[in-house]
């Protein structure tokens, strides 16, 4: 006992010196190092000393050194077990499942649809359109319904212009008053511009270095009129500031516009607020703009018509196409299109600071 315990401790004192110096330890193993020790305690000192890697069942103190003492015969075994179930009477007081709703059954509500102004003219109309000759009612028949409602911006990007207008195919009839917006008449102005646009006309066309900031707000432009003004502009030399807001411009004097900002090299702001310009043209505008390197400020805000989610969109890209305009005005809808174009802005200011400052 006491030899077998010192012999213990000193075989543990010099595993722990192997972990600086295993080749001490190769030393004092020597071949009768065990001699003399029985089979119990050879077997008591490989359970002090186990090894953590090895495995689980030579690592375990307990052994079973018994040897098999009969056989199992497994088919007999199965057919035992198949017969016992067969004849216990376990299960047989069950009843079988059946689905069945317990309780009060659930009625979703039914939803109430409060009827809006928009619902009320809309059903006016459509009983109109339907007394009015007997015919079905067209896909331009309901764009200028959406279009008299001031629910056009529904459609999306959908050009209205090209519709079918109220009083001429559709046979159908305009309201007296929209309720979408109010847009003044001349008399009702609190400032009347009394610009003289024959006089301003005949100074643009002639290109006169005198001329150059026109404004022609508040004027109600004849489609004659508004034509001869961008027309003038595409040789003119002079003008830098082109003011027609509230002049009851259509999508008629937009393609006019686009020619005058790929054309002309000069002007430098243009203002077309508070007009009658729909999403689709507005966005052909704006579109124009990866053509022009001299335009600093677009305003083409309060329109008549509301601007589409797809047009605000399409307006956005484009804008980040051009690398010149510094000030842009649009009544947004999209939030998404709105920062975008926010930082295409900022990034022209950018550009325009570094230019200024000789950095580019």
């Amino acid at each position: 006992g006491i030899r077998f315990t010192t012999l213990l401790y000193t075989i543990k004192f010099e595993l722990l010196v192997a972990m600086v110096a295993p080749q001490r330890l190769m030393d004092y193993l020597s071949d009768d190092f065990f001699d003399g020790l029985s089979k119990e305690e050879i077997e008591q000192l490989n359970s002090e000393l186990c090894d953590d890697l090895l495995p689980a069942s030579d690592r375990v103190k307990y052994h079973i050194d018994k040897e098999g003492q009969a056989t199992i015969d497994k088919a007999a075994l199965n057919k035992w077990m198949e017969e016992a179930a067969i004849a216990s009477q376990i299960g047989r007081d069950y009843i079988p499942y059946t689905k069945e709703t317990r309780g009060k059954v659930y009625v979703r509500p039914e939803e109430k649809k409060e009827k809006t102004v928009y619902d009320t003219e809309f059903e006016k109309l459509l009983a109109e359109a339907e007394g009015a000759g007997g015919e079905d009612i067209t896909d331009g028949d309901i764009d200028a319904l959406a279009e008299i409602l001031g629910a056009h911006s529904l459609l999306g990007s959908v050009d209205v212009s090209s519709c079918s207008r109220p009083g001429r195919e559709s046979g159908l009839k305009v309201p007296l008053q929209h309720d979408a917006q109010k847009i003044l008449d001349v008399d009702e102005m609190d400032e009347v511009n009394d610009t003289d646009v024959d006089a301003a006309l005949l100074l643009m066309e002639s290109d006169d270095a005198s001329l150059t900031h026109c404004c022609f707000n508040n004027i109600p432009l004849g489609q004659e009129k508004a034509e001869a003004i961008v027309s003038a502009m595409l040789s003119n030399t002079h003008v830098t500031t082109l003011d027609m807001s509230n002049c009851f411009l259509t999508d008629d004097i937009i393609e006019g516009c686009i020619n005058m900002l790929i054309s002309n090299s000069t002007l430098e702001s243009l203002s077309i607020e508070t007009n009658r310009i729909t999403g689709a043209h507005l966005r052909k505008l704006v579109e124009s703009l990866e053509f022009n390197e001299t335009l600093k400020e677009l305003r083409i805000a309060n329109q008549y018509y509301t601007t589409g989610v797809g047009d605000e969109m399409a307006i956005s890209k484009a804008l980040g196409v051009n690398k010149t305009l510094l000030k842009f005005s649009l009544n947004w809808k999209n939030g998404g299109a709105r920062n975008a174009a926010d930082r295409h802005i900022m990034r022209n200011n950018d550009i325009s600071r570094q230019k200024r400052q000789g950095q580019l």
